[in-house]
């Protein structure tokens, strides 16, 4: 895809036939995921693999953001910069990490957001932290809502070896409020969008499970 590095695009290929013969995955809506300009791409969080599917569900380059431990080796630093990885100092979003999210965006890039904060522990969507329709504002991007099943079997939290199991991803339809250009944007109007995205993911868990 234009846009999209080469190399990028081999890595990711190389991704998918591995996800394909080692955990059967399945991924449904693609069809949602935009094919040009900014978006944000809100998943639930069960493994460090999950940048890894949702890398696969697009078929653009996605940024996400790691804990800057995973920065301290040189040559693993130097990977997953490639891969579009961007340093944060905790589990949150503070003030650098936000300018570089909405500099991502008004870019035209794609970025990954986790709402919970954290890997979910169960298995279940936990309580999604405000932030994302905020930045969604901001940057005047879509939020595309996704659940990721099975990457907690695959790889479990504190766990460091790979076990086979099978590894599902849905995105939703695009989430948007079109805003007067005349008018300002209100507290109102991030709380409704909040609120949407928290309905829309638990509801594609929901089904999922169903």
């Amino acid at each position: 895809m234009k846009g999209t590095p080469f190399w990028y695009s081999i890595l990711r290929g190389l991704a998918i036939a591995v996800f394909k013969v080692f955990f059967a995955i399945e991924i449904e809506g693609k069809e949602n995921i935009p094919y040009g300009g900014g978006a944000i791409l809100a998943s639930n969080h069960l493994s460090y693999l999950d940048p890894v599917v949702l890398g696969i569900l697009v078929p653009r380059r996605v940024n996400f953001m790691a804990k800057e431990e995973l920065f301290e080796n040189f040559f693993f630093r130097w990977m997953i910069v490639k891969l579009g990885a961007f340093p944060i100092k905790r589990e949150s979003i503070d003030r650098t990490t936000y300018k570089k999210i909405l500099k991502l965006l008004q870019k035209r890039e794609v970025v990954v957001l986790f709402p919970e904060g954290t890997r979910s522990i169960d298995g279940t969507i936990g309580q999604l932290h405000a932030g994302i329709a905020r930045i969604a504002f901001k940057a005047d991007v879509p939020i595309i809502p996704i659940i990721v099943w099975g990457t907690e079997k695959v790889l479990p939290r504190g766990k460091k070896l790979i076990r086979l199991a099978r590894i599902r991803a849905r995105a939703g339809k695009p989430l948007k409020k079109n805003i007067a250009s005349n008018r300002e944007i209100t507290r109102k109007d991030i709380d409704e969008l909040q609120n949407e995205l928290e309905e829309k993911m638990r509801l594609l868990h929901r089904e999922g499970l169903s």
